[in-house]
């Protein structure tokens, strides 16, 4: 497989589509804090409320979705300007924030959220050092890749997270009779082999960039499967919130349950575009893919600015 991919990588080469392929991570990786903005800022009354059942008293819930809105248009801008300066900052504001969110929501019980949410801090963090390698570069200093290794290890967070759950729901599937396709058994038995193994890979810096290529593409179709927000935003049909911890069995009409799936629904589009931003920067000096020899990211990078 390792060869494979080295033969793949020696002939498709990632600086001749770097430009795009990094656009598309900034992107995104700040598509879920753009969404969000938007939906407040056009559901201030309703968001006004929901910091009220979460134990806000009422002064402060008439000024949170304000600065909401503010912190995540900021953290966006900064992240989408031109300088690397400004992006380092939109990166640490987009940082503290996705840190602090699911406890201003009452979702730090809802673990596979605030994992998603650590691997979007860690693609984050993965761009944040970036910036700061081509800072060093025009500075004439030598770049230091430590963030890069933390932003990587952030960046596996929630997938080591699956692995996880697929290896317990099929111990528990061995250990208790049912009904299950064996078909469905063994699909879910090669994914969950796959799923490991490319996360191992990712978590030692082998052949990362392809993997979290691999990763991105999967988890853009699980946001497509998982959360179709669009299909439901116009149903008259009442339907129940089960993936919202605190709302479980709670019935809503359709275009409250497609405002929780497209927020659900971003959330993964951003995962992705944290894993392209190994594909883009690379795993950094502390990984096997860049232990020997000119560190990739400081070219590639490179490359992207001329």
């Amino acid at each position: 497989m390792v060869s494979i991919l080295g033969l793949l990588d020696s002939r498709l080469s990632l600086k001749f589509m770097h430009r795009r392929l990094q656009l598309l991570a900034r992107f995104l990786i700040v598509g879920t804090f753009i969404d969000d903005a938007i939906r407040i800022a056009f559901d201030y009354a309703g968001q006004k409320e929901s910091m009220g059942t979460v134990g806000f008293p009422e002064p402060i819930t008439y000024v949170l979705p304000a600065l909401f809105v503010l912190v995540q248009a900021a953290g966006v801008g900064l992240v989408l300007a031109g300088e690397p300066e400004h992006r380092e900052m939109g990166c640490i504001v987009l940082t503290c924030w996705t840190a602090v969110h699911p406890f201003l929501y009452l979702q730090q019980r809802n673990l596979e959220f605030v994992l998603e949410s650590l691997t979007i801090i860690g693609g984050l963090i993965i761009l944040l050092s970036n910036e700061r390698v081509i800072r060093a570069a025009q500075r004439d200093e030598e770049p230091t890749n430590r963030f890069q290794f933390i932003g990587r290890m952030f960046l596996s967070a929630v997938f080591v997270y699956y692995v996880v759950k697929m290896i317990h729901e099929r111990i528990a599937s061995f250990s208790s009779p049912s009904d299950e396709d064996i078909g469905v058994a063994v699909v879910e038995g090669l994914l969950l082999v796959l799923l490991l193994i490319i996360t191992g890979l990712i978590v030692v810096g082998l052949q990362s960039r392809w993997c979290a290529g691999v990763l991105a593409v999967i988890m853009a179709f699980a946001a497509l499967y998982k959360h179709p927000w669009f299909l439901t935003i116009w149903s008259s049909r009442m339907f129940t919130l089960d993936f919202v911890v605190g709302y479980e069995g709670v019935e809503v009409p359709g275009w409250l349950y497609s405002d929780h799936q497209r927020y659900f629904f971003f959330q993964q589009l951003s995962t992705a575009g944290a894993l392209l931003q190994l594909v883009v920067h690379g795993p950094g000096r502390y990984s096997i893919d860049e232990a020997d020899g000119p560190i990739k990211v400081v070219a590639l990078t490179a490359k992207g600015t001329d």
